[in-house]
């Protein structure tokens, strides 16, 4: 059958799916077929790249296409520093040579593996932490669905028992004792297996990691599938020497290889954090050879991998991989380097990783250098680092072409082809530009295995960089092929004189491959192209590269700028070496500036020599309408080549701020389409706080709805642009609003500014939103200040009766002012309880230079109260430095005491979330070259924020009297003439249960002081810190006549009691004497070997010598219990002698005195003697309790022997346990571990799993995890394991022992 259509079927625009023919690079490829990019080794700094990727496979000469993957982060590191040697085994069929890895489990190796040494390394690894997010998400849930079921299977089961049990005994019937526990247990079973159900996390694969040298290389193999049996296991290593990658399982098809460092203790197993470096590599050089349309920009080249995403942070980078990225750039000669990442940063071209890449792999060892330029757009100044800040780096910005929408969009018109909205713009706050060139920033492409889809579609300037990155391997590799030697400057600089102009704000043109190169053969012979020119324009503390007009004290007169000139060549960083010095003295140019703009003058000519030239510009922005944005440029070009292009560019921005009148200002009638961008720029009114904006849209005909993008930035110096950054988004039209009606749609929103500073108001729609719209703008400005305060933070003094607070209104009226406190954190600060310093690995952590990386290792301890706690870390010192900071990295890891990860901190904070209460540890690493400046740092405070379950407000008043006089805030809603001020009181707490209890003296509450409370304001107002006082010392009151109160009154009793005769001082000094002696035998009884005939004539001295003294007892007693420590369970000898320390113990003792004692309620005021009394009688008890525990632990084994005395026993220690359980405080005892075991030992000797579990996971959850209860948590753990087991929950077992490797981590602290 053949079924007809209306028109024919076009073929699929597949050249859009990864466009080429924007930049020429197709017509390029068609004329130079073999100028594909063979010959050029591109990096990709990113997630890491899948060497399983289709299109990665190979290159179109038929070389291997991944030719290198290395993890900087860290995030794969596996410690293999335990060494064992193996064993034999027989069994029936064969003979099996094995190791004990360090999970515990025996692991079957392959005996013809070569291994001179006969050592083998062993470490550990959850798969999932080396697994991306996504696939984690997706095998969680594959995996939960299997458990789920296995788990109701169990479930149904009990439920089962349950109800035959209620079928069994009807309610007319009286159950006995036996069936009500049979009862109880069912019960406590179903509750078990429901809670374990709602605390499930699924462990996954926990990995067996072993390292051998076979006498040429380190090997690697790792035991994917838990099954223990590593014969013919793939034998990886490091991946450049064999190129050899393996995956993980069919169920997630993950590829991963390794390298070894530090001689076999480090292995780093590498997996991609995600897919977007994969599909970064295959824009740049993908080959489909049964395709060659999807083909990457340059299928020739060949790929390294460099991993700069850190899985463990979800694949942010970390100064470390990226410190460790450059040390690879260098190591590895790549020609290419690709960078599809990177942050907004308060200082440009500074940073540690930033000078690294500048000065070290670009210009000295002369790797080209490409970047994203940021997608933080429209707004001004928010490129990115390194792509949009760095001086010598490419970087790119992303656009978008007819052939794009059409292949990778459907949408359903076409739009204009341009910039993308988002595509970030400069110029840098230093002058610069900042971009470079722009290239096609979208593509459908290849993605990892694991993903389970071949290709996706991806954009942003991440896409643009890879696609410019391949452009210009495809003039490298002609190059190469012509034997023609290059720089990074010359490449970059036929690039900006190449481009194809897009009419974009600062004249940065799309990149195109056969322009480039026909300039770069053009002037090839010109040895300035090899030279770089710097421009410096000196500002203070900083240099400046170019000139940025932005508030009103710099647009409001006109400006006289002294620019320098700097010609810079390769390895200038190494002067002594010479190689520079003849061309040094050769370079001279005559230059003839020229100006773009009128308002723009500079001098004719200049003459510049190697070290350089200055000269004056005038800038008049007083000829520019305030409120727009204005671009020009002093360009240098050689007159002897004009045609070549500018040597050099001065870039001159302007942005001149209107000046309110009023505090209202308002944008009528701004018309938009696809992509369209409106800026204006507002000199926000000095004092004001925050503004209200008003956007309002009607159409008087029917229009497509659309999406509308509102971009406010204010910047302040050496912060980054995203501290006072507002985003909006608006959807325009739709329903009735777009019906033509005349509908008028308002959006209102109110937003903090920072008073005096310029604010750009910058409107878009989005390039892929259709139809025309016109909206209005309206922005009133308001003030309410603190006057006595210089920032956004007022401080209270907790100590202090009242704090206050001058308020003035320096740009209008207002209205409805109402203040009020509200503190919701508590900050603790902490100091490092230990440090130390070390040279880090000399296998990854030596810097071009030749210097060595150090390591400040810092540790901080801290306790908590409160489970289910949440806990934000801060480290002012390091917090929001990444690519501008000094130093190379910072890090941070939150355990608990027995070593588990419980989260990654950088350089942003993170909320922790703390499940138990106890201790905690937080170890950080500090990363930089210079030991002296780290030593600086080992007293480096962190500061613990929690969040307070209840908030603490702060009382208001108007008037000082108020303080002493109110309870409550007096103040109400009023108002405030412009420039008129008003004092507010502030009052600290008067009651001291106010502060939380965990506060100490010195901490902080920190909270909002807010002066309008009916509309919320984006980005708040005025921070609070309170410090907390010391807290109150009851003073001693006075009679009237100056006397101290005398208290309460002698009772007759006391009077009645004849007085005793005191001990002299000397009897009381022998007295004390004798105890310590005493008491320090007692202790050191447990030094002896239990074999020890000192520790057996001591014993029996101190029972001879202090017969009723019951330490020497309980003392005797414990030595027992501890004897068999090596099998946990007494021997029946043992046991025997338990019995009759106990009993020797409960003579000593009246119990039915003791019994009466605690039965009878005790008053609420003692005297010193009773307080020594209920002293002696607590000692008496926990005694008594610790006698009954062992006696029932000695009874529990001996009447588990199978002989004819267990009967006995059996009955002896349910006598026993029910005298144990009447001194318990409650049942089963959940608060004392070891009066715990022994409700558990009964109830499993009665089959009742369900009661001990329930009583187990209880004293799991209750408990605090302490330094002090890591052996009780552990044995915990393992008797829950055999519970399970007992029970024959088999699934929760197996589950159990894998989340054992996560809570007790047998490797101990986790790498950095």
């Amino acid at each position: 059958m053949t079924i007809k259509t209306s028109k024919p079927i076009p073929k699929f625009p597949i050249f859009g799916l990864l466009p080429k023919e924007e930049t020429e690079a197709a017509a390029f490829l068609k004329k130079y077929p073999e100028y594909d990019g063979r010959g050029t080794v591109i990096a990709i700094l990113d997630t890491g790249v899948d060497p399983g990727a289709v299109g990665l496979q190979k290159t179109t000469e038929g070389k291997s296409k991944i030719i290198d993957i290395i993890d900087c982060t860290g995030s794969g590191d596996v410690i293999t520093k335990t060494i064992v040697k193996p064993s034999t085994e027989k069994d029936s069929k064969e003979t099996l040579h094995t190791i004990e890895g360090l999970s515990g489990r025996k692991l079957i190796i392959d005996p013809t593996w070569d291994n001179p040494s006969g050592e083998f390394h062993v470490g550990i690894k959850r798969a999932y932490e080396l697994f991306p997010k996504e696939l984690i998400n997706r095998l969680t849930k594959e995996r939960r669905e299997k458990f789920e079921s296995e788990h109701h299977q169990l479930l149904v089961e009990v439920q089962q028992k349950l109800a035959a049990w209620e079928e069994a005994h009807p309610s007319s019937l009286t159950p006995t004792e036996s069936d009500i526990a049979i009862k109880t247990d069912l019960e406590a079973r179903i509750e078990v297996l429901k809670d374990a159900l709602k605390n499930y996390d699924d462990p996954g694969i926990i990995l067996d990691v072993v390292v051998f040298h076979d006498g040429t290389d380190w090997r690697v193999v790792v035991d994917v599938d838990e099954s223990c049996d590593l014969r013919g296991a793939q034998l990886l290593t490091d991946y450049r020497k064999e190129l050899q990658y393996h995956t993980f399982s069919k169920e997630d098809l993950l590829s991963f290889s390794v390298n070894i460092y530090d001689e076999g203790n480090i292995v780093s197993i590498v997996t991609p954090a995600g897919s977007h470096g994969t599909h970064v590599a295959a824009i740049t050089a993908a080959y489909h050879p049964e395709e060659p349309a999807l083909n990457g920009v340059a299928p020739g080249a060949q790929i390294i991998s460099l991993k700069i995403g850190d899985t463990r942070l979800g694949s942010m980078e970390t100064g470390a991989g990226l410190a460790r990225a450059a040390i690879a750039l260098v190591e590895t000669k790549c020609d290419l380097a690709n960078m599809s990442y990177g942050e907004a940063s308060a200082i440009p071209n500074y940073g540690h990783f930033i000078e690294l890449i500048r000065d070290e792999v670009i210009g000295k060892y002369g790797c080209i250098f490409v970047s994203s330029a940021g997608n933080n757009g429209p707004a001004l100044s928010t490129t990115g680092s390194p792509g949009g800040t760095t001086s010598d780096v490419i970087g790119v910005g992303a656009y978008v072409s007819h052939s794009m929408v059409q292949a990778e969009y459907a949408l359903l018109e076409s739009v204009p082809e341009r910039a993308y909205t988002w595509s970030s713009q400069g110029p840098c706050t230093d002058g610069d530009i900042g971009i470079t060139t722009y290239a096609p920033g979208s593509a459908i492409t290849s993605t990892p295995t694991y993903s389970l889809t071949k290709s996706t579609l991806m954009n942003g300037t991440s896409m643009s960089s890879p696609n410019a990155t391949g452009c210009i391997a495809l003039l490298l590799s002609g190059l190469k092929a012509e034997s023609k030697p290059y720089t990074p400057f010359r490449i970059k600089n036929a690039i900006s004189n190449s481009g194809k102009s897009i009419n974009e704000n600062f004249g940065v043109g799309l990149l195109q491959v056969q322009k480039t190169w026909d300039y770069l053969n053009t002037y090839y012979d010109r040895e300035d192209q090899d030279v770089v020119f710097e421009v410096e324009i000196p500002n203070k503390l900083l240099k400046n590269r170019g000139i940025y007009l932005r508030e009103e004290s710099e647009t409001s007169s006109v400006q006289l700028f002294n620019v320098y000139i700097k010609p810079k060549f390769m390895k200038e960083i190494e002067p002594t070496s010479g190689e520079n010095n003849s061309k040094k003295f050769e370079f001279e140019t005559r230059l003839a500036l020229v100006s773009t703009q009128p308002w723009v003058r500079s001098p004719d000519f200049l003459l510049l020599g190697s070290q350089g030239r200055a000269f004056d510009v005038k800038v008049d922005p007083t000829q520019l309408n305030p409120g727009g944005f204005y671009y020009s440029e002093v360009q240098g070009y050689d007159t002897t080549c004009p045609d070549r292009g500018p040597l050099f560019r001065v870039p001159v921005t302007v942005t001149r701020p209107i000046i309110l009148s009023n505090s209202k200002v308002t944008f009528d009638n701004l018309s938009f389409g696809p992509g369209h961008i409106e800026r204006r720029f507002i000199k926000v009114p000095n004092g004001a706080t925050f503004a209200d904006l008003t956007l309002k849209f009607s159409t008087s005909q029917a229009t497509s709805p659309a999406r509308l993008w509102l971009h406010m930035i204010q910047l302040l110096p050496q912060k980054r642009f995203t501290k006072h950054e507002r985003e909006y988004y608006f959807s325009l039209g739709q329903g009735s609003y777009g019906d033509g009606n005349g509908e008028e749609q308002v959006e209102k929103k109110r937003f903090a500014v920072y008073g005096g500073v310029t604010l750009e108001v910058c409107l878009a729609q989005f390039w892929s939103s259709l139809g025309n719209h016109t909206v209005s703008l309206e922005f009133v400005f308001h003030g309410i200040q603190v006057a006595t305060n210089n920032g956004d933070t007022v401080c209270v003094n907790g100590g202090d009766a009242f704090t206050r607070v001058d308020v003035v209104a320096p740009v209008r009226r207002e209205d409805e002012i109402n203040p009020s406190i509200s503190l919701d954190v508590l900050s603790k600060p902490l100091r490092p309880a230990e440090y130390s310093l070390k040279p880090l690995s000399p296998d990854r952590d030596v810097l071009p230079n030749s210097r060595r990386v150090y390591g400040l290792f810092l540790t901080y301890k801290f306790s908590t109260t409160e489970k289910n706690t949440t806990v934000t870390p801060k480290f002012p010192a390091f917090f929001d430095l990444l690519y501008d900071s000094y130093f190379e990295d910072f890090f941070a890891i939150v355990y608990d005491p027995n070593k588990k990860v419980l989260g990654y901190l950088d350089i942003y904070a993170k909320n922790i979330k703390l499940e138990l209460k106890g201790d905690y540890v937080i170890r950080v690493q500090v990363r930089h070259h210079s030991q002296e400046i780290l030593e600086k740092l080992n007293n480096t405070p962190c500061f613990l924020e929690f969040n307070l379950s209840k908030k603490v407000s702060l009382e208001v008043y108007n008037q000082l009297s108020e303080v002493f006089t109110s309870n409550k805030s007096t103040v109400s809603k009023s108002f405030l003439e412009k420039d008129s001020r008003k004092a507010y009181f502030i009052g600290s707490p008067t009651d001291y249960s106010t502060y939380p209890k965990e506060a100490k003296p010195g901490d902080l509450l920190i909270g909002k002081l807010n002066f309008i409370n009916s509309n919320r304001i984006d980005g708040g107002q005025y921070l609070v810190n309170l410090v907390i006082p010391p807290a109150p010392n009851k003073p001693k009151e006075l009679t009237p006549n100056g006397g101290e109160e005398s208290g309460k009154g002698i009772t007759s009793s006391e009077f009645d009691k004849a007085p005793k005769p005191e001990k002299t001082k000397e009897d009381k000094a022998v007295e004390d004497l004798t105890e310590t002696i005493r008491d320090l035998k007692i202790t050191h009884l447990k030094k002896f070997p239990a074999e020890s005939t000192h520790r057996a004539e001591l014993l029996a001295e101190l029972e001879n010598n202090h017969p009723t003294h019951l330490p020497v007892f309980l003392a005797k007693l414990d030595l027992l219990l501890e004897s068999d420590t090596a099998s946990e369970i007494l021997s029946p000898e043992t046991a025997n002698k338990v019995l009759e320390v106990a009993d020797e113990i409960l003579k000593k003792i009246d119990l039915t005195e003791l019994a009466q004692y605690y039965g009878i309620k005790q008053e609420g005021s003692i005297n010193e003697a009773a307080k020594k009394k209920k002293k002696e009688n607590d000692e008496k008890k926990k005694a008594v309790i610790s006698a009954l525990r062992a006696k029932a632990q000695a009874l529990a084994v001996l009447a588990s022997d199978f002989t004819s005395s267990s009967n006995i026993a059996a009955t002896q220690f349910e006598e026993t346990y029910k005298a144990l359980t009447q001194w318990w405080d409650a049942t089963p005892p959940i608060s004392d571990f070891k009066n715990l075991l022994i409700y558990i030992i009964r109830e499993r000797r009665a089959n009742r799993y369900g009661n001990a579990l329930k009583a187990l996971n209880k004293y799991l959850t209750e408990t605090s995890l302490t330094n002090d209860n890591l052996k009780n948590y552990e044995k915990a753990l393992g008797i829950k394991i055999e519970l399970y087991r007992d029970a024959g929950f088999i699934i929760w077992e197996n589950y159990e022992r894998k989340m054992k490797f996560i809570r007790i981590p047998p490797g101990g602290y986790a790498p950095f």
